[in-house]
């Protein structure tokens, strides 16, 4: 359930239909998570809209046929998008969706951060057809201190997709001040060139874009405070990684690989 404070009316109907008291109402609606049982009656209640489920359930059936009603909208090039939460973390879901998807000739792509467990995954693998693969930071250190994890299951995955010859992008999302420094990139340019004899990089930008959900999942997460990266900013990262050998590629430009000492 997500809550839109601005579109609350403080009528009190979502405190009076909830079964276990985990809403209470004293001006503003206030929400006991541990008691929640996320039975979505206070969201059936709100005459505002100002409470929504933030999802549902499908079956892969279900799913299949939601999917189908856009396909006249796909054209030549389009197709399926499974994008995060991280998708290959619902691998028994995947191996009934896939086939489906497949037997409808519908391409699929997936977005991945590349942290999950590759044994069940691998057998979806032939059913992909192009792979977005997170790329956030080489250092071990730093990837744990900026997400909270190392990187080591992450590099796994990404060789064994790589050896697989999936068509694939490898995109580095830039946050300033955590993974931009110029240590940092031209470490991701060596690692990718040096080690995986990958030829190009993703660039994306660093954007705000979520920060507006995050009072509306209660989750206590703050804005980090950066401000976006615009294109000036970026074209000069792309400059610097293409210096040591990786082309770069955005979605508004492109830098091609400089000649370098290594290569």
């Amino acid at each position: 359930m997500v809550f839109t404070a601005e579109k609350c009316i403080s009528c009190g109907e979502c405190a009076q239909v909830c079964a276990v008291k985990a809403t209470r109402f004293d001006r503003a609606p206030r929400i006991d998570w541990k008691l929640c049982r996320s039975c979505f009656a206070c969201v059936e209640a709100c005459p505002a809209v100002a409470r929504e489920a933030a999802g549902r359930e499908f079956s892969a059936e279900a799913l299949t046929k939601e999917v189908l009603k856009d396909r006249e909208f796909f054209g030549a090039d389009g197709g399926v998008t499974l994008s995060g939460g991280e998708p290959f973390s619902q691998a028994k879901f995947l191996a009934g969706f896939l086939p489906l998807l497949k037997k409808e000739k519908i391409h699929v792509t997936v977005e991945t951060c590349g942290h999950f467990n590759w044994e069940p995954v691998a057998p979806l693998m032939k059913m992909v057809d192009l792979i977005l693969f997170d790329f956030k930071a080489v250092h071990p250190q730093l990837h744990e201190k900026i997400t909270g994890k190392d990187n080591q299951l992450i590099l796994k995955n990404l060789r064994k997709i790589l050896d697989l010859k999936i068509p694939h992008q490898i995109r580095m999302p830039l946050a300033p001040g955590f993974n931009d420094s110029e240590e940092e990139l031209a470490a991701a340019a060596q690692y990718l060139r040096d080690e995986l004899h990958e030829p190009e990089l993703w660039l994306i930008p660093y954007h705000r874009l979520g920060e507006s959900k995050l009072k509306k999942l209660f989750t206590g997460l703050k804005p980090l405070g950066l401000s976006s990266m615009s294109e000036k900013d970026l074209r000069v990262k792309a400059e610097f990684i293409a210096a040591h050998g990786i082309a770069v590629r955005t979605f508004n430009f492109s830098v091609e690989a400089k000649a370098t000492k290594n290569t």
